[in-house]
């Protein structure tokens, strides 16, 4: 493992795409066929039209996002909203009505663009989406020379998956019959429904009796979240998930890995970053080792693992993109690999050095490791 040391409105719809021959236990929703205008005359109204789609029939959640700087951003406020907006929204052809004369008096211009979000609520508690644009512009490589390698648009969660939240899926998913525990005390995949036939019999978790650096334990046919110190571990990034237990997770609630090289776009932000705590790093900024554990809560013994909201947000509006854990892509780190071959984590953990929490540092773990140090962050 190494590293060598970075028109008028018109609308975004948001999709995500799915692999061909798995079962998912929840489809996301689909916004397509947006269209967008403003009415003739001084009234300011703009008529947003969406199509709705999801698989399970789920109501959704339904959002817009305003930018005025062609999608770079999406900071403008607006709440003179009415029509299919909110909660409750069923799937078919929607209408959302935008007073945006109330929201935006005596603004014009021609790069304003608006995106149409829709939520099933289908997944674990806490989850946090940022809605990031981003081209990939000024991507460097591990020789700090100039790459390219396209950028990320999408949703990427705020925060790396908790122990809460893993917890939540796989009581889930043993409700369901997608994993089953097994006398070691490590979980399995079961039927295959996240993540295809190649998944069935994969251990993808080790329980805290299979492995002291986890945090969620197995007794009674439930899992919950352990204490230690006086700490709740809850809202500590799970550990001991292996790339096919991540992977897994995404499925289940119609998430994704993101590639590495989405990774790296996002934790750059716009290209300046050196670390995805900025152009410098410390133990203020990140929980990584530097002449000693950060251990920001003081705990007894290892893992260090720090909440994940215990430090401050950095470019797009992320937590922890250095340090804490190292976080599994769905890269391969060689080419061309199958289900078996080594995937790339990136971003450091809490016992690594500075140049390993770069952000164009890549390094690799078999998909079966599961480690005190690697975790996951989704995205859609």
């Amino acid at each position: 493992m190494k590293c060598f040391y970075k028109k008028t409105i018109l609308s975004a719809v948001m999709f995500t795409l799915l692999s061909c021959g798995i079962a998912f236990a929840n489809s996301p929703p689909v916004v397509s066929n947006v269209s967008v205008s403003l009415r003739t005359g001084s009234s300011g109204t703009v008529d947003i039209y969406y199509t709705l789609s999801d698989a399970d029939g789920d109501n959704c959640t339904v959002s817009i996002a305003v930018s005025n700087d062609g999608g770079n951003s999406w900071t403008i406020t607006v709440s003179a909203l009415s029509g299919d907006i909110g909660g409750n929204i069923s799937p078919g052809r929607r209408h959302i009505i935008w007073n945006s004369k109330t929201d935006l008096p005596g603004a014009f211009g021609t790069n304003y663009r608006v995106k149409v979000t829709a939520d099933d609520n289908y997944g674990p508690a806490g989850m946090v989406w940022v809605s990031i644009n981003d081209s990939g512009a000024g991507m460097k490589g591990e020789d700090g020379n100039p790459i390219s390698r396209g950028g990320f648009t999408g949703e990427m969660s705020k925060y790396e998956t908790t122990n809460a939240q893993y917890c939540q899926f796989l009581n889930a998913a043993l409700a369901s019959g997608d994993i089953t525990v097994g006398e070691d005390n490590i979980v399995y995949g079961a039927n295959g429904s996240n993540g295809g036939a190649d998944f069935v019999g994969k251990d993808y978790f080790d329980t805290y009796a299979a492995d002291s650096d986890s945090q969620i334990t197995y007794s009674g046919g439930a899992f919950s979240v352990r204490s230690r110190d006086g700490y709740n571990m809850s809202n500590h990034p799970v550990l001991e998930a292996n790339w096919y237990g991540a992977t897994a997770f995404c499925n289940y609630y119609g998430y994704r890995l993101p590639t590495e090289w989405e990774w790296q776009a996002v934790a750059d932000y716009d290209g300046s970053f050196t670390y995805g705590c900025g152009t410098t790093i410390n133990q203020s900024k990140a929980n990584y080792y530097d002449n000693g554990y950060a251990n920001p809560l003081g705990l007894s013994i290892y893992p260090y693992t720090s909440p994940v909201n215990h430090y401050s947000l950095y470019g797009y509006g992320m937590n922890d993109m250095a340090g804490n854990v190292w976080e599994w892509t769905s890269s391969c780190y060689y080419a061309n690999c199958d289900y078996d071959g080594y995937r790339v984590v990136r971003g450091g953990c809490w016992v690594s050095r500075d140049d390993l929490c770069t952000v164009s540092c890549r390094n690799y773990y078999n998909p079966g490791t599961t480690y005190s140090g690697s975790g996951f962050r989704g995205c859609r």
